[in-house]
């Protein structure tokens, strides 16, 4: 199923009608940039352009990129919610709305490693979690953060989950526990409801703080309710992939995925 009117859709369509709004975000894609520099690298893909296309005696010093080009099209990008810029001294800095950072990316063909946000509801969940993960080949993840509560996990719960990778097979995640206190995300067995919206902001912060860096990837499978709508909504606000294991345990196992602008696959 298709969906018409998503970030990914926008994004695409600026990408592939106009090439210095492509060449602006790929330039983004790697981090803020000045008015300039975004001229300078606009006018360079102009030269490259002009010599792949046969021109002779191309001249760098005749393409130029002027101040009303670059503000048109970066207008365009910010009035569409893809980038945003702020003034610094004199001049302007540009950068990749994050709600829009994996949109560019997915337009792009731009791949970072990946970071992995799954949950757990109890400790034993964990050694299935880490079987299935050491099998996994679709995403090979570089990242794993493990949101829970911390009311479950802090009584001398270990967080060594490294323990249960088979022998033989080499580690390839870096594990980073987010333990989200009783009053936020709530305790089942204490009847302490949590907060939705506080449990959203504490993960979202983790997420905008390694977007930059890492394609993060939500794990819906496994986990408290509100870690999991929290996880949901915010796959949904900054365009990330989730995916559902049907079951961690087997050996061979159905992997859904949800893919912004794809919907199910």
């Amino acid at each position: 199923m298709m969906f018409s009117n998503t970030i990914d859709t926008i994004v695409r369509r600026e990408v592939e009608s106009v090439v210095a709004r492509k060449v602006i975000l790929d330039q983004l894609e790697g981090g803020p940039k000045t008015g300039a520099e975004l001229r300078e690298s606009i006018r360079k893909n102009m030269v490259a352009e002009a010599v792949q296309s046969g021109v002779r005696n191309v001249k760098p010093e005749d393409y130029k990129v002027t101040d009303p080009k670059l503000y048109f099209n970066t207008k365009q990008l910010e009035d569409l919610g893809i980038i945003v810029s702020r003034k610094e001294s004199q001049q302007r800095i540009f950068e990749l709305h994050p709600r829009a950072i994996q949109s560019v990316r997915r337009a792009l063909n731009v791949s970072r490693p990946k970071t992995l946000f799954t949950s757990i509801a109890h400790p034993e969940e964990a050694r299935p979690l880490v079987m299935w993960l050491t099998k996994e080949a679709t995403f090979n993840f570089a990242f794993l953060r493990m949101v829970v509560e911390q009311e479950r996990f802090a009584r001398g719960v270990s967080k060594n989950i490294d323990r249960y990778v088979p022998e033989g097979i080499e580690k390839k995640w870096q594990t980073t526990w987010h333990e989200l206190p009783v009053k936020v995300v709530g305790y089942d067995e204490g009847r302490i409801r949590g907060d939705l919206m506080a449990t959203y902001s504490h993960i979202e912060k983790i997420i905008l703080e390694i977007l930059p860096q890492t394609e993060p990837v939500v794990n819906l499978s496994t986990g408290p309710p509100l870690i999991l709508m929290a996880l949901s909504l915010l796959a949904m606000q900054y365009s990330l992939t989730s995916i559902y294991v049907q079951h961690y345990d087997a050996e061979r196992t159905a992997i859904t995925h949800i893919v912004p602008g794809e919907g199910m696959i």
